[in-house]
């Protein structure tokens, strides 16, 4: 299982996985609202007015942003720990060209795109949107869940621009959703009189408000309702497999993209658990615990509970009903969705040097370990930090790698495609500071939001490979990317998977006996 001590370099890194870049990407300034009556679009709330992009551009060649749309009622006040309830109508136009406020966290998220979206309030629950200008048909939709660990980050990060989805005719939506206790919280007053699922993961009905929205609005930015593909990293990818597993979702989206997922194997809080650690919360907030009541917790300012820090935080809790069961139990039968599922090579750069190897898996042998050392010092993993090489390495594997492939295999066994992927790329301005493809750096290329000019042809090469890929997986529900070659649904017996690399293809990964231990010794089986 998955260790306290790793999740908090989770929470604490995941959210600026890609902050390298973020001094050459700087905030993207609003331009000037166009004229042109193609900004202008009715949504179930009212009319809301975007921004061409680029500023003047031609009908025919422009992309239209919507930022800051509310998809659900502020959840401040009584509204606060209740599910998303529908945002209110507005008279006139509503202009949308500026992000929403970030959702409360321990800190301002960082390399957001605008000011806006550097306030935090409660009143966060907007999405994005980018759309081409001209289109002929209904065009696929991508919605995107942004990582962070669930209390952290925000849909407004400068590498979340969808303006080259839009390009190559995607309309891509990201979102806010409540993070942290906001998001995560069980106290049982905050139960009674609510129907089941409604309860504890309200970032987690969050995001199901915001598919709704876009099941019921998005054809009027020229997307198709019944081709959304759902996609996320880090906390965001893990959210995708939950909603992709949970019945309150079903039907909202028809595919998913899951990029560097948490342990699939970790146990989530059972309820119980979550109850007794929301009553301890609300001793510490100077509350009677268990006794607290509704009306005093929503009466809590919020930069209290935010002073709590992240030890106070719960994250997904096993409710018996939006989530029926942990992970390891559910997912047995696999996605019922087509899937995408895949990690970077280096994901366990997320573990600090202090790392123990055997701490992290305790539940390896002396005899495994032994076996898993000299593998990787084969593979020319060792030197001076040899220990926290190894660590980093077999946290990679245990962590992301292997609960990916047994996912991978789990869908495909029950009769969906899972497309198994290992990203290994590092950019070429990365050159002599990085020895792997670290956690969240696939991000920028995905969506290829780099700063220009400081990409090689290499580099740009992977980036429209990787992106291409991602969109024809969009459209069609086939990865047929061009420069990668064909890629195949994960075969089991095969063990091979896609790796994009500077030359992308499908090869065997070359750890395929570590992942078999791992999953034998951590899952239970094979």
């Amino acid at each position: 299982m998955c260790s306290a001590a790793f999740r908090e370099r989770v929470r604490a890194i995941a959210a600026v996985a890609v902050a390298v870049l973020a001094p050459s990407v700087g905030a993207i300034p609003s331009p000037a609202l166009a004229a042109a009556d193609v900004t202008q679009v009715r949504v179930e709330g009212g009319i809301v007015q975007g921004v061409m992009s680029p500023p003047g551009a031609a009908v025919a060649s422009g992309i239209v942003s919507f930022k800051g749309i509310p998809y659900a009622a502020p959840p401040m006040e009584s509204l606060r720990w209740r599910a998303p309830q529908p945002p209110a109508t507005w008279s006139g136009v509503r202009r949308a060209d500026e992000y929403g406020a970030s959702c409360p966290q321990e800190a301002p998220p960082r390399f957001v795109a605008s000011q806006s979206a550097l306030t935090m309030s409660e009143d966060c629950l907007t999405l994005n949107v980018w759309t081409p200008v001209m289109r002929d048909r209904p065009l696929p939709v991508m919605v995107w869940l942004h990582g962070g660990g669930n209390d952290a980050g925000t849909g407004s990060q400068t590498f979340y621009d969808g303006g080259a989805f839009a390009r190559d005719g995607v309309v891509l939506v990201t979102l806010n959703y409540r993070l942290g206790l906001l998001g995560f919280f069980a106290h049982r007053s905050l139960r009674t009189g609510v129907p089941d699922g409604e309860f504890a993961n309200y970032g987690l009905l969050d995001q199901i408000a915001a598919l709704r929205w876009v099941r019921a609005n998005i054809a009027a930015f020229g997307g198709d309702p019944g081709n959304v593909t759902l996609f996320g990293e880090s906390a965001g990818a893990q959210d995708a497999i939950l909603l992709a597993s949970s019945e309150m979702a079903r039907g909202l989206f028809r595919r998913a993209i899951s990029e560097s997922a948490p342990p699939l194997w970790d146990s989530l809080p059972a309820l119980a658990q979550a109850q007794a650690s929301s009553a301890a919360i609300a001793r510490s907030l100077g509350l009677p615990g268990n006794d607290a009541s509704a009306a005093q917790l929503r009466a809590v300012p919020v930069e209290n509970l935010l002073a709590l820090g992240g030890e106070a935080e719960l994250g997904p809790i096993v409710d018996g009903s939006f989530i029926a069961a942990q992970p390891a139990v559910s997912l047995k039968l696999g996605l019922s969705v087509p899937v995408i599922i895949g990690t970077d090579e280096g994901d366990g750069s997320l573990i600090g040097e202090d790392a123990d190897v055997a701490s992290l898996f305790p539940g390896l042998s002396a005899g495994d370990l032994a076996f898993v050392r000299a593998r990787y010092q084969a593979r020319g993993v060792s030197g001076v930090k040899g220990n926290t090489a190894v660590a980093r390495a077999l946290g990679s594997a245990g962590f992301f790698a292997a609960p990916a492939r047994w996912l991978a295999t789990q869908t495909v066994n029950a009769g969906k495609p899972a497309y198994l992927y290992r990203f290994r790329y590092i950019a070429s301005f990365f050159a002599g500071r990085r020895t792997t493809a670290t956690h969240g750096s696939e991000i920028p290329f995905v969506f290829e939001t780099f700063p220009p000019g400081i990409l090689s042809e290499t580099d740009r090469n992977v980036a429209d490979v990787l992106h291409g890929c991602w969109v024809a997986f969009a459209r069609t529900g086939k990865p047929d990317c061009p420069g990668a070659g064909p890629w195949q649904p994960f075969d089991p017996r095969s063990g091979q998977e896609m790796i994009f690399d500077a030359h992308s293809s499908v090869g065997d990964p070359g750890d395929n006996d570590i992942l078999d231990l791992l999953q034998r010794d951590l899952l239970g089986h094979s």
